[in-house]
């Protein structure tokens, strides 16, 4: 047991305790994202806007529509997020998501629809974004909106 526990100094002896320039920034990263910070209601906000139009223009690119499930279903897995196409008449929606969808047809026919952030409960965000065809004539129509729902701790991590 006596020889095992001086191996056990010797060896320690031998590590001198040096880190390498990569584990000392590892554990200086850590450090630094494990402070607690005082995060606004206004930052979580903009970095809500920000992670929504990520995951959204990335959809965008791909799939307009929002009918290509296998991409719905890896961009969701990626980002940890729920992603979900909001149609009038959709009794799955939850009551913020009417209400947003009711917003949107009542300015139907305006090309000033944006993109906007509700807070659906005490720990998630809902970001949505209207879907507008143009019409022949020029004109645009919404037709239904992309909805992410998202969980704030991960909207929270994305801030720097």
């Amino acid at each position: 047991m006596k020889k095992l526990v001086w191996l056990f100094c010797l060896s320690l002896a031998a590590c001198n305790g040096t880190l390498t320039e990569e584990q000392k920034r590892k554990i200086r990263e850590e450090r630094e994202e494990s402070q607690i910070k005082r995060i606004s209601d206004a930052d979580i906000t903009e970095a809500a806007f920000a992670y929504g139009r990520s995951i959204s223009a990335l959809l965008e690119k791909r799939d307009k529509l929002l009918i290509n499930k296998t991409l719905i279903d890896s961009l969701e897995k990626a980002f940890d997020v729920e992603i979900i196409a909001m149609q009038t008449n959709d009794s799955t929606l939850r009551a913020i998501e009417q209400k947003v969808i009711e917003a949107y047809i009542a300015g139907g026919t305006s090309s000033s629809l944006s993109d906007n952030i509700q807070k659906m409960d005490k720990d998630s965000i809902l970001y949505t974004k209207p879907l507008m065809i143009e019409k022949k004539d020029g004109s645009v129509e919404f037709t239904k909106a992309l909805g992410i729902r998202m969980a704030k701790r991960n909207v929270i991590r994305t801030i720097k």
